[in-house]
């Protein structure tokens, strides 16, 4: 507990809300800026392509980004993954489909003060601080270059472009315990002395946990009469490497915008299309998706909406963005990675106490300073007054301690409550509708990342990835269920608890969302 309350920054303020930014501009003439367009606490602006060499065919994105409350230590660090959509003109007033920018492995400009690492893929780039600090970051002039011949476009193409980009936090590579190490009462929680210290393979029926395979009904940190894992390779992420993690689940503004990317048949199929329910408020007006919780037929506008957590995205439409975004579902493994770090405290939240206060109402609703009404730290139990998730980092503020602020050991927001986290499982089997003997084949997950490119249907398309087309009933094999939400009990929001860790639900739901990984460069 001592290395798990010292480690927790109290100077850090999250951003008022998460992450896609976006610009466009018009390429031959470059002499068009367009005006920015923000996110609350992320921004990228003043985008322009510049420097193009027809020998080589490539030429560099050119922007700014700015947010605030970023951080830098010896140990972690916050960061923006950017990636950048095209689309090429084919007519007077017309221009095929957005496609996904391949960048340079080197070659980009980080102006002075931050860092860029390039993926291996090229399918985007983390900017982050060169060294330990806090407060605000302002970068101008960043530079990426675009391999545009690589892409098959044509040195004289009339094109547009957008840029993105999703704040994210470094978790770095080290050893983590999978219980809390008290006797608690938690659904299926791992059993004390599974710890995870390499990313080597693990033997099928090698990790143990409270539960009786036919029912899973077992409670506390033992009485697993065996383990139930699937045979993981090494491939299989366990959450021992570094990796990189969104700060906050996919917010509305974000979901929306990526529909917009997207042909209208990939859209239509990953739609919520739950308009008012439970604090959901895409809809689309006018071939635009967008966000309007006035429901004045203007999408968003500042009181829209648009920083609440996405909810009633199913197992699919989640992996879908997973890799139109470049990025891949977690683990559950690196789930409790991501809350706990290299520590544990009985039975914690992912703000690493048992304390736990519950919103039970809504002041500044569906704008970008929306938080709780009474101090709460966490959404949850379906309070009549809240009935759906908050803003994205809505606890946080710039006095608020860990526990405050609903925050994870690395600064990771809302891992407990708000809306359920959807992770590969471990477990061999999972529910069929009336057992738990479906093979969830989720050991043959490998840790790929998304291409940025979806099949016509808007479907993911990247191999291993476990049931990327299920839609409905128990049919997304290999998924599970992790965090709670605003609709759970208290003890479904313990790290611990895993009485939805083999659950296959594929359909969408008001208490689903998504948050996305990377394995570090």
């Amino acid at each position: 507990m001592k290395a798990i309350t010292k480690k927790w920054r109290k100077w850090i303020v999250l951003p008022l809300a998460v992450v896609l930014v976006l610009g466009t501009i018009l390429v031959v003439q470059m002499n068009r800026t367009p005006s920015p367009v923000y996110a609350s606490g992320i921004a990228a602006t003043s985008v322009t392509l510049t420097g193009q060499n027809t020998s080589s065919h490539y030429t560099y994105v050119q922007f700014n980004i700015a947010w605030d409350y970023s951080w830098r230590d010896d140990v972690n660090w916050d960061a923006a993954w950017v990636f950048v959509k095209y689309r090429v003109k084919t007519g007077e007033a017309t221009y095929g489909n957005w496609a996904h920018a391949t960048l340079n492995t080197s070659g980009h400009t980080a102006p002075s003060g931050s860092t860029i690492t390039t993926s291996a893929d090229g399918k985007g780039v983390f900017i982050y601080r060169s060294a330990n600090g806090t407060g605000s970051v302002s970068w101008t002039g960043v530079q990426l270059r675009w391999n545009y011949g690589t892409d098959g476009v044509a040195d004289s193409a009339i094109v547009q472009v957008k840029v993105f980009a999703i704040e994210m936090v470094y978790i770095p590579q080290g050893a983590f315990s999978l219980n809390s190490g008290a006797k608690g009462t938690m659904y299926a929680e791992f059993t004390s002395g599974n710890t995870i210290s390499s990313e080597n393979a693990i033997p099928e029926n090698t990790i143990t946990w409270a539960v009786a395979e036919s029912t899973w009904s077992g409670a506390g940190d033992s009485g697993g009469t065996s383990g139930y894992n699937a045979a993981l390779g090494a491939s299989y992420p366990k959450g021992y490497q570094a990796i990189y993690c969104m700060k906050y689940e996919i917010s509305q503004r974000q979901y929306a915008a990526f529909l917009n990317t997207l042909t209208s048949t990939q859209a239509s199929n990953c739609y919520p299309n739950n308009y008012g329910y439970y604090r959901h408020y895409i809809k689309l007006v006018g071939g635009v998706y967008g966000c309007d919780a006035n429901n004045n037929g203007v999408l968003d506008e500042s009181n829209d909406g648009g920083w609440t957590a996405c909810n009633f995205l199913s197992w699919a439409y989640g992996l879908a963005y997973a890799d139109w975004a470049g990025l891949r579902p977690m683990t559950e493994l690196e789930f409790e990675k991501i809350c706990r770090g290299p520590g544990a405290a009985g039975d914690e939240y992912a703000w690493g106490t048992t304390n736990i206060v519950q919103a039970t109402g809504i002041s500044n609703a569906n704008q970008n300073n929306e938080t709780s009404s009474n101090g709460a730290n966490a959404v949850y139990d379906g309070h009549a007054s809240v009935l759906g998730p908050l803003r994205c980092g809505w606890a946080a503020g710039a006095s608020t301690t860990r526990e405050q602020a609903g925050a994870s050991y690395y600064g990771v927001m809302e891992m407990s409550g708000n809306l359920v986290e959807r992770a590969v499982t471990v477990a061999k089997y999972a529910w069929n509708g009336s057992t738990w003997n479906n093979a969830t084949n989720a050991g043959a997950f490998d840790g790929q990342h998304g291409d940025g490119n979806l099949d016509s249907d808007g479907f993911a398309n990247v191999s291993n990835w476990p049931s990327p087309t299920a839609t409905s009933g128990n049919t997304a094999l290999g998924s599970s269920a992790r965090g709670g939400d605003w609709g759970d009990y208290e003890y479904g929001l313990r790290v611990s608890d895993r009485g939805c860790a083999a659950l296959p639900a594929a359909a969408r739901s008001s208490r689903f969302s998504f948050r996305l990984v990377r394995t570090s460069p």
